[in-house]
């Protein structure tokens, strides 16, 4: 599946319809805010996630139908990944132990 990256996004989200097919089961319900400032309440699931080669478990949210799929930034922190702004492109990075 292609999927925007979008860093000014917490979670990958992916559409309802098909978490249901992919028979994810929500853990929990989180709200989250959009860019319009709503607040809109989503189901919250882990899925294996693949980038580029890395794959991991990864929270997931269901977002309403229409809306398009992105990969959040807590998804290339845990797959070790970070933007490059010069080439718009994803590049690998090291997790961070400060």
């Amino acid at each position: 599946m292609e999927a925007l990256v979008d860093t000014g996004t917490t979670f990958t989200k992916i559409p309802l319809s098909l978490g249901e097919r992919l028979g994810l089961k929500v853990r929990r319900k989180v709200e989250v805010r959009l860019s319009d400032e709503r607040v809109v309440e989503r189901g919250l699931c882990y899925a294996e996630v693949e980038v580029d080669g890395v794959r991991d478990l990864i929270p997931v949210a269901l977002s309403g139908e229409g809306e398009a799929p992105l990969v959040g930034y807590t998804t290339l922190e845990i797959l070790g990944f970070k933007i490059n702004p010069v080439t718009a492109s994803l590049e690998r990075t090291l997790p961070i132990e400060y």
